[in-house]
């Protein structure tokens, strides 16, 4: 059909050309059949050709990482990269209280608190968390997390690999790792619900949460329900009132459960930790550094319960609580301390979404060195509210204010007041955090 529709234009033409135009039509016609002729032998080789199909790979998960993580020659594969992630986290903060005052600021009991994010009045670069994480091979999984401070310090927050093919719902870690003690301390920073740490876990973990050189054996039971058991073995921390002079001293153990009721989801645990008990090693009224002397057991009790309740596509509200309790034999006595939060946040949209959290030191009976004497020191609560904005899942403006009476300065209580506003951003592959 092509060829006599190109023949007729070209005799069409023919009719009015000159005896020239006519020769240079002949010659163009000429070239037209044998472009016409080549395209004919084209679309026959392209009929005649076999046809390829494509099938889904049936092997299981384990097998395709099998092929992906051998050679053909049999040897392993080395040049796959891993995932990276970088965290930046930043802000402004405003208090009543100088910079000095605030660094000095003791809860009574517990000690100075290490400082970490928003510790000067003004402008903080809190934090670069620079995270990578990959599958090593069919077995394991491998995870590195290094936290760059703002004065430029670098410290490997966590390290550690992970079983991934272990039978019986059994799972491995071993390495540098937050513990999974409670609700909040095995997540980071970026993950908490409120700019600051919750007071109860701050006084008696410290900003880096419990957890360290250590390894962890879990077991997910093959019920209906999601319930799991974990156990953990940490060297010591003096700053958290366990002895570092035997190494693997600290075990901790614990046992999560989530069901569904109604349209509510709710998550409960019980955590329990316990190791050899320090006491700071004292010249007259002076503390030595890193000096301790053994007294007898430190003993940590834990217990938390989230509910989370729908209210609408995007939107939600979850009430997160827990309770933990310390009881560390001290020179003449056993130190008993205790506290918890409540925290009420309410996603409104996919965009916006405010909270208010308390916290309250409900115990706290505990051997003055200084002293020389059992002190007895409560009303150490604060009370807080935040407003947060998230652009897109991975950037976040936070604006929250706290009145803080859990701290003295100079010896004395002090009320503080601050209000930060704060912004995290997230950049390149990261996992999803856990609920």
């Amino acid at each position: 059909m092509l060829k006599k529709t190109v023949l007729s234009l070209v005799c069409a033409g023919a009719l009015f050309a000159s005896d020239t135009e006519l020769e240079q039509l002949k010659k163009q016609m000429v070239q037209l059949q044998q472009q016409l002729s080549e395209m004919q032998k084209h679309i026959q080789t392209l009929e005649t050709a076999p046809v390829i199909t494509v099938t889904n790979d049936t092997s299981s998960d384990e097998e395709m990482l099998q092929k992906m993580a051998t050679k053909s020659d049999g040897g392993a594969v080395t040049s796959l990269l891993p995932d990276i992630a970088l965290i930046l986290n930043g802000g402004y903060t405003s208090r009543n209280v100088s910079n000095t005052q605030y660094s000095s600021a003791v809860i009574p009991g517990f000690g100075t608190m290490e400082i970490q994010n928003n510790s000067k009045d003004g402008f903080n670069l809190n934090y670069a968390e620079v995270a990578m994480s990959s599958t090593v091979d069919p077995y394991f999984d491998a995870n590195a997390i290094f936290h760059i401070h703002g004065n430029g310090t670098v410290e490997v927050e966590e390290a550690f690999f992970a079983t991934r093919a272990l039978d019986y719902g059994l799972r491995f870690k071993a390495g540098k790792f937050k513990s999974a003690f409670g609700r909040v301390n095995e997540k980071h920073h970026h993950a908490w619900n409120f700019e600051d740490q919750e007071l109860i876990n701050n006084a008696l973990f410290g900003p880096d949460g419990l957890g360290g050189e250590g390894a962890q054996l879990q077991w997910v039971a093959p019920i209906p329900f999601y319930l799991m058991a974990g156990f953990e073995l940490f060297n010591g921390n003096p700053n958290q009132g366990f002895s570092a002079k035997e190494s693997a001293s600290t075990a901790v153990s614990y046992v999560k459960t989530s069901t569904d009721i109604g349209n509510a989801t709710v998550l409960a645990g019980l955590s329990y930790a316990q190791g050899k008990s320090v006491v700071q090693d004292m010249n007259g009224t002076d503390p030595i550094a890193d000096s301790f002397t053994n007294y007898g057991q430190t003993r940590i009790y834990g217990a938390d319960l989230t509910v989370e309740y729908p209210l609408g596509g995007y939107s939600s509200l979850i009430w997160q609580n827990e309770w933990m309790q310390r009881n560390k034999d001290d020179i003449s006595m056993t130190d008993k301390q205790s506290g918890y939060y409540s925290e009420l946040m309410v996603k409104i949209d996919e965009n916006w979404a405010t909270g208010i959290r308390y916290d309250d030191i409900t115990k706290n009976s505990y051997y003055d060195e200084n002293l020389g004497m059992a002190v007895n020191v409560d009303k150490l609560h604060r009370a807080s509210i935040k407003l947060e904005y998230k652009p897109f899942e991975f950037s976040r403006f936070r604006l929250q204010y706290n009145q803080d009476q859990s701290k003295y300065i100079d010896n004395q209580e002090k009320i503080i007041h601050e209000v930060m506003l704060n912004y995290t951003l997230e950049l390149g592959a990261h996992g999803a955090h856990a609920f």
